[in-house]
């Protein structure tokens, strides 16, 4: 018999809260899945998939839709661990300083996040008069540069560009302009209390908003109240483990990952939160994401705890750059891209080549794209955000991890 139980590991929490040190590797591999699962999203275009919510019939493109649609939640799992991790260190800055210092964490996101986001977005701002793929226009550059481009392209959804995925940034940032104010003057009470009552709220906008059956799919998912319920479940669920961790064996583990990922599939392919064209129900989109918090959570539980010695070093890695993973991938994409067309162009047999072979020309592609991405996170990790990362460990309270 499996068992699974909650272990509060008085002595390994207490002796962490002396040091001032909080940092699970295992959490660092849960953020390249999630990073991963959206790299499949966006490897899978919506040429291929077209057509899945009318005539065609074919299972494998249903199959790949319902991937691809899956695939956009790593972005929940990135919210719910962020606010998993922040919510943690923040209790822990309460309890072994006796205050929160709300100046200190707000120049320390700016530190960890600014640097890549804005230096990414000048570049294409700039590059943009040069290069058309890169071009943006002025009213999303202002969008991104005052921490709103997922209000800017939910009015503008048939934006398509490489940085169109910043705007989950933008949303991570307008959630922590509260929370360290809320721990500071209310402590543990009032992050729970506020945690509690964004998940109805999250649910009342669902509801609201996918009234526009259009582009409900899109303009409901980059609500920013939609996906604040996320960073809910995420601080929740610190607040409830209070520092321990789910001592869970490794069936248990693996079970619990792959209802996870079983129910953002359910609710990809069974409701169509986010398939274009599906005419889904106020009901199923609120159903839809809240299968996705579920396996969000399941997911999170599956990782917490789990044995360093089972957690390869190159994927902890990974998850160190996932940063700069998830803000790279598009911009490898295009890179890829060009060098394939001009490729093809110029070399009539590799064009005859992939003309015969689409579906192997198409995965060696995105193979050869992701080596890019992680060649360009590695690059910036070690050139452009370390310096930063080093003068926001000054300021670190409670440590998490090393630059």
């Amino acid at each position: 018999m499996v068992t699974t139980q909650i272990v509060y590991a008085d002595a390994d929490m207490c002796s962490a809260e002396v040091t001032g040190r909080f940092y699970r590797p295992e959490l660092d591999v849960l953020r390249f899945f999630a990073f991963f699962a959206v790299y499949l999203c966006h490897s899978i275009s919506n040429d291929t998939v077209a057509g899945t919510s009318t005539t065609n019939s074919n299972s494998l493109i249903h199959v790949l839709a319902a991937i691809k649609d899956a695939g956009n939640f790593g972005v929940c799992l990135f919210f719910m661990l962020s606010a998993f991790l922040i919510t943690e260190l923040l209790r822990r800055e309460q309890k072994a300083h006796g205050s929160i210092e709300v100046g200190a964490f707000y120049l320390r996101r700016m530190l960890r996040i600014w640097p890549l986001y804005f230096g990414i977005t000048i570049v294409y701002f700039l590059g943009g008069r040069y290069f058309h793929a890169m071009r943006m226009e002025s009213g999303r550059v202002l969008a991104y540069f005052f921490l709103a481009g997922n209000w800017y392209i939910a009015l503008h959804p048939w934006i398509q560009t490489p940085l169109r995925s910043l705007w989950s940034i933008s949303v991570e940032e307008q959630f922590y302009l509260a929370w360290p104010l809320l721990a500071r003057f209310g402590g543990v009470r009032w992050l729970t209390s506020a945690s509690i009552g964004v998940v109805p709220v999250s649910i009342l906008t669902i509801c609201v908003i996918s009234v526009d059956s259009m582009y409900a799919h899109n303009t409901v998912w980059l609500n920013s109240f939609t996906q604040f319920q996320f960073f809910a479940w995420g601080a929740l669920l610190a607040l409830a483990l209070n520092g321990g961790t789910p001592k869970i064996g490794h069936m248990a583990r693996c079970a619990s990952g792959c209802a996870g990922v079983g129910l953002w599939l359910l609710a990809a392919y069974a409701t169509g939160i986010k398939r274009p064209g599906v005419q889904a129900s106020c009901l199923q989109f609120c159903l839809g994401y809240e299968l996705v918090a579920s396996g969000c959570i399941l997911l999170l539980l599956a990782a917490l705890g789990a044995p360093r010695r089972r957690v390869p070093a190159w994927v902890i890695y990974l998850g160190k750059i996932s940063f700069g993973l998830y803000v790279f991938h598009e911009t490898a994409f295009l890179i890829v891209d060009e060098v394939q067309k001009h490729s093809t162009n110029s070399v009539p047999s590799f064009a005859a080549w992939t003309s015969q072979h689409s579906a192997l020309s198409l995965i060696l592609n995105k193979a050869l794209a992701f080596c890019v991405t992680v060649l360009l996170a590695m690059l910036s990790y070690h050139f452009w955000e370390s310096p930063f990362l080093r003068l926001k460990q000054k300021i670190t309270r409670v440590q998490s991890r090393g630059t």
